[in-house]
């Protein structure tokens, strides 16, 4: 047996190994000098990079600069000005404080940084290559830092085949930059790719314009304000409206105490404040705010400083949800009276004589979304996708009525004209008595139409009552899947401009020609825009950009896009643009082809949007309602 000697590592190898935690990516590079440029109390910071930053990133603010005798000593591991203590550690108000990201950087790149003080005539150049001080010395420039960082992993060149396109790596600075611009509207961010400017705040302390800026008019224009204030914790910033929600969270930002974090309870917190207002595999537009005191919040909780966490967690879930919930009921408060109990959330109202979806009683377009218990891992997400997709268990459950659908009268009041009117209670039946709707192919009898919209059917003892709209929407989307009806491109008869995040243009830009595959014809229309020209065919032209950017989600979650996933996302469209509408009235020999395709029972009994194409009644409901029967 061999026995190895325990040693103390090189320094040299030990801050190599360091900066595996901290510097990830050129992304990562980017957050931590400009966290030092915000911390210096900079009000203007330039972010420019080449090549997606492996190549050249520089760093320029007109922060304090650092003294000409302490440039050689940031450089050092553990060499920090913003931490005296370990009592400091209960209240850290800066980005930064860990000491290790210029030393992190240092050790795996060439670093040239020029600094100065307001005091200093000159200031000082260092450059640093490997972690290795090459020069130090007086130089010319404004006060400030600027840092230039080149040949990242130029020494560790394993860790550069973990590295994605340039392209890629590009939109993942420009995402972080993103952040920065509307995690401190009081600065002005400058960012440059490959010499092309991309984004320029103002800096003028409006998020509302921030949001314009990174966003486009687009957004701007359905933004919610959220405000909330209750003395132990402040919620401010914008959630967006139904019409802006996307397929992925990569709208979503949440900040606390100025620092970007991601957060799985506070985002389900923010998305339970939406009740019904989201269909499933949709999440919201967010640009929150979250103020409290630096000793109710740890964020020495991992190296990338991405993650916080809350002396109390659920304290903190509540408030967020309650501020996004009162944004979008139009009545945000600054203090709210028993601020720190879950609200009650109105459940959605159920009809007299009403039907069971799935196992948890309740239809996928209208989630139940848990609020995690402190002390507990969070649940897990819903999963990321669209709630259009092919049929399944879970996307196109059964369809159940109870044996006896209604509940015993709970009351009954009489009206001026003698009439009873009865109210019945709104326990939902337990699912194993269940029996799925069976609309089968022996003789039916239409017995009319309410409302030019739902077909009254009698077949043995049932009555059916179907919507002909979201009946003929199901027939429309199977006959798509299975091929049956094709699309091509179709032109637009003017162009559709789209603007997208950097996350989102990188991957629509690396999967162009899969994306004109499939009908879609695209051209860059500036750094983060692109111009549409065609798009399958079937959907319309108000739904160009929802459809470019379903499909771009589909991308960032599996890698690819399919034709199946355009069926379900555009085609889901498109089958509701063409599907009978409601007060449409049907002749006879169109009522009967709507129904065939339900009487072998291989069409689902929801419409693709999750709504029930027909509900059922037994005989023996309808007489326990007129009390023939007990």
């Amino acid at each position: 047996m061999i026995i190895r000697r325990i040693q103390v590592l090189d320094p040299a190898l030990a801050n190599k190994i360091a900066a595996g935690e901290v510097v990830e990516r050129p992304a990562s590079v980017v957050k931590e000098l400009v966290e030092n440029s915000l911390d210096a109390g900079a009000s203007a910071v330039t972010v420019e990079i080449k090549e997606g930053g492996a190549e050249y990133i520089r760093i320029t603010d007109n922060g304090c600069g650092i003294p000409a005798e302490d440039v050689e000593t940031a450089f050092l591991r553990h060499a920090t000005s913003k931490l005296r203590s370990v009592e400091g550690l209960d209240g850290i108000e800066t980005l930064g404080f860990r000491g290790e990201a210029l030393a992190s950087i240092a050790a795996v790149s060439r670093v040239a940084m020029r600094t100065r003080t307001e005091q200093d005539e000159y200031g000082t150049l260092i450059v640093i290559e490997g972690g290795k001080v090459r020069e130090c010395s007086p130089c010319g420039c404004p006060v400030g830092t600027t840092i230039e960082v080149s040949d990242l992993f130029f020494n560790v060149p394993a860790r550069l085949k973990f590295l994605k396109s340039a392209r890629g790596e590009a939109a993942a600075v420009g995402d972080h930059v993103l952040r920065l611009i509307l995690g401190d509207t009081r600065v002005s961010f400058k960012f440059i790719n490959n010499g092309k400017p991309v984004y320029h705040s103002a800096g003028d302390g409006s998020l509302e314009n921030a949001i314009y800026c990174v966003y486009g008019a687009e957004t701007a224009e359905h933004l919610l304000h959220v405000r909330y204030d209750d003395g132990y914790i402040r919620v401010e910033g914008f959630c967006g409206d139904e019409s802006i929600s996307r397929s992925t969270r990569v709208q979503q930002s949440i900040f606390v105490n100025g620092r970007y974090i991601r957060s799985q309870q506070l985002s389900f917190a923010a998305q339970r404040a939406y009740n019904t207002k989201l269909m499933v595999g949709r999440f919201p537009f967010l640009a929150l705010s979250v103020r409290i005191s630096p000793r109710e919040v740890d964020v020495n909780v991992h190296p990338n400083k991405l993650t916080v966490r809350f002396r109390d967690e659920e304290r903190v879930a509540s408030a967020v949800m309650i501020a996004v919930r009162d944004a979008l009921s139009g009545a945000p408060r600054e203090e709210l009276p028993g601020q720190y109990e879950e609200a009650p959330v109105e459940p959605a109202e159920k009809p007299d004589i009403y039907t069971v979806f799935g196992r948890n009683g309740r239809s996928p377009e209208f989630p139940d979304i848990p609020m995690p218990k402190p002390n507990e891992e969070p649940t897990p997400e819903p999963p990321e996708e669209p709630a259009e997709r092919e049929p399944t268990p879970r996307e196109a459950p059964a369809v159940y009525v109870r044996d006896s659908a209604v509940s015993e009268p709970a009351a009954e009041t009489e009206d001026f004209n003698g009439v009873l009117h009865y109210s019945f209670r709104k326990e939902a039946p337990a699912v194993d008595k269940a029996e799925p709707i069976a609309f089968g192919i022996e003789d039916y009898t239409v017995k009319g139409v309410l409302f030019d919209t739902y077909i009254l059917v009698e077949q043995g003892d049932s009555v059916f009552c179907i919507d002909q709209h979201a009946a003929h929407e199901r027939i429309l989307y199977e006959k798509l899947i299975r091929g049956e009806l094709r699309f091509d491109s179709q032109i637009l008869m003017t162009s559709c401009v789209v603007n997208l995040t950097p996350t989102e243009h990188a991957a629509l830009m690396e999967n162009a020609d899969r994306f004109t595959e499939l009908g879609f014809e695209i051209e860059e229309f500036g750094p983060l825009s692109v111009s549409v020209h065609s798009i399958p065919t079937g959907a319309g032209r108000d739904s160009v950009e929802k459809l470019l950017r379903d499909m771009i989600g589909c991308v960032m979650k599996q890698g690819s896009v399919t034709e199946l996933d355009v069926v379900r996302s555009s085609l889901i469209q498109a089958s509701c643009k063409h599907a009978i509408k409601g007060g449409r009235m049907l002749n006879e020999y169109e009522i009967n082809e709507l129904l065939s395709h339900y009487a072998d029972g291989s069409t689902p009994l929801t419409c693709p949007h999750g709504r029930p194409v027909m509900l059922s009644y037994r005989r023996r409901d309808l007489e326990k309602l007129f009390k023939r029967i007990q």
